[in-house]
């Protein structure tokens, strides 16, 4: 017979973690395709229906970053949801489990994985670089980075890569030193963790 603590423990079990902003009382942020929205309250809710306090929070953190504030104007992205629109796809719309806003702060931002990656004047400014805990990765070191977890040997990553089997070596050596981790196991968990994968 089953236990009834198992039972009460089996009708709460959920299978992954939501994003923030669903069942509690933080803000997730994403984009998809032309639009921004965000989990707020259990609601889902586009750009134009954010309540005027988060708007507040963001437009206070642009002046924070007068980098990020100069690409917006350069861009000609003045407009005020448009500007906020535009500064949350590139510094938070990785839709995770970490909430982007906790208690009306903004968190840290986070690595946004953007098509325009290794093209965009404005990369490093407007959005963030992908830092890890003892150096910054470059374009190529992400590329080997999100090969791992296919299984590739090093031989086949650069293949696809069209680099040497030694330059995969530097640039796996290169990721293991940035991030601190021992072997691609662990590397694969970065990745992970950093919506690369």
């Amino acid at each position: 017979m089953v236990s009834k603590k198992f039972v009460a423990a089996m009708k709460s079990c959920v299978s992954g973690k939501l994003p923030a902003g669903i069942t509690d009382n933080h803000v997730e942020f994403f984009a998809q395709d032309s639009q921004v929205f965000a989990f707020i309250n259990g609601e889902l809710l586009h750009i134009q229906q954010w309540p005027r306090e988060i708007k507040d929070v963001i437009l206070a953190d642009i002046e924070k970053h007068p980098k990020a504030l100069a690409c917006l104007v350069e861009a000609d992205i003045v407009e005020e949801d448009e500007m906020i629109s535009q500064y949350i796809r590139c510094r938070y719309s990785a839709l995770d489990n970490d909430p982007d806003m906790i208690n009306g702060k903004l968190q840290a931002s986070e690595y946004v994985d953007c098509q325009l990656r290794g093209t965009c004047p404005y990369e490093g400014r407007l959005c963030d670089l992908l830092k890890a805990p003892y150096g910054t990765l470059t374009k190529r070191e992400i590329e080997v980075l999100r090969l791992i977890p296919e299984g590739l040997l090093d031989k086949e990553i650069g293949d696809q890569l069209g680099i040497s089997i030694l330059t995969v070596g530097v640039y796996m050596k290169n990721l293991r030193e940035k991030t601190g981790c021992k072997n691609k196991a662990e590397l694969v968990r970065f990745a992970y963790l950093k919506n690369l994968i």
